[in-house]
């Protein structure tokens, strides 16, 4: 009543049946966890799915992942021998430029300027390093195991591209571009290292199977550039990336020889008290720069020049091997 005096009973909070105090009007009765938790994002497993379809995610969550598990296995990065750095540092920049064409797939729905040529070549050339990256003894087992993985991973994508290639989006394939075959390229790779091919200590059944495999990488680009140069001249930018990242990893591949033992595969691979195997190595290696010099000068001009990523690069295609 007014003007009554408010009684004990008035002033004791009210009960809720569960024995928990009723919330009147009060703005301030929900703990603060509990608008943190309505705030906060809820991830499911939908939405895990979802962000690896992404084909940049999925790498770097591939690269994440595997560091982490190279570090519980007892790896160090800042213990690991330059050769050894410099076999990630190639099988990643390989990998990057594969994710480079996936991405260009998946945006554009079609594989318009890609060469299929040079991708069967490739799932060629990684499917044989599998075999002589195996690792055949436990001396530097786990770094062995790292770059055997990374390569697996360069295969899958190179894999996928392929599907896409001759599967999903076949009526995009500009096949008549497309002029220099596998076949012809693989039997000249085969005779060719019948005749010229260094001598590993593994005899020679290994150091022909090994050599065969180096050729087809070296050849691999080559399907790609004659593409480029029939295209009229214009490349679109994610294929342009993946010719300068491939040829960055064949950089890191020269350095990886120069460390060590390096071109010194021992006593076998000298002919006449010359280092035969070894320069003959370094020599593929440089021929292999030679079939991609016009590009990648006018690819380093357009990056100095200050050309945008997502720009496509022209080509003199009279220039262009």
């Amino acid at each position: 009543m007014p003007g009554s005096p408010l009684s004990s009973l008035d002033m004791m909070p009210q009960i809720a049946p569960s024995g928990a105090p009723r919330d009147v009007d009060n703005k301030y009765a929900n703990p603060i966890s509990k608008v943190f938790l309505e705030a906060t994002p809820k991830f499911g497993l939908q939405d895990v799915v979802t962000f690896l379809r992404s084909p940049f995610n999925l790498y770097m969550f591939f690269l994440a992942a595997g560091a982490v598990l190279y570090c519980a296995l007892g790896g160090n990065f800042r213990n690991t021998g330059t050769q050894d750095l410099l076999g990630y540092a190639s099988t990643i920049a390989e990998g990057l430029g594969l994710l480079s064409l996936q991405l260009k797939i998946k945006r554009q729905g079609g594989v318009m300027g890609i060469s299929g040529m040079s991708m069967t070549m490739y799932a060629l050339t990684y499917t044989m390093r599998l075999w002589e990256l195996w690792p055949r003894s436990s001396r530097n087992l786990l770094n062995n195991w790292a770059v055997e993985v990374l390569s697996l991973a360069s295969l899958l994508m190179v894999c996928d591209i392929l599907k896409l290639i001759y599967v999903n989006y076949r009526k995009t394939y500009q096949e008549d571009l497309d002029v220099l075959k596998v076949k012809h390229l693989v039997l000249g790779c085969v005779v060719v290292a019948a005749l010229f091919h260094p001598t590993f200590s593994d005899g020679f059944l290994f150091s022909y199977l090994w050599t065969l495999g180096f050729y087809i990488d070296v050849v691999a680009l080559m399907p790609q550039v004659v593409m480029m140069a029939r295209g009229g001249g214009s490349v679109e930018a994610p294929i342009s990336h993946f010719v300068a990242a491939t040829t960055l990893s064949r950089c890191v591949d020269l350095w990886w020889w120069s460390e060590g033992e390096g071109i010194d595969l021992g006593p076998q691979g000298y002919v006449f008290g010359v280092n035969y195997s070894g320069w003959l190595i370094v020599l593929v290696h440089l021929l292999s720069f030679m079939l991609v010099a016009d590009f990648m000068y006018y690819y380093t001009k357009a990056r100095l020049a200050g050309s945008a990523l997502s720009e496509d690069l022209a080509l003199p295609t009279d220039d262009l091997c």
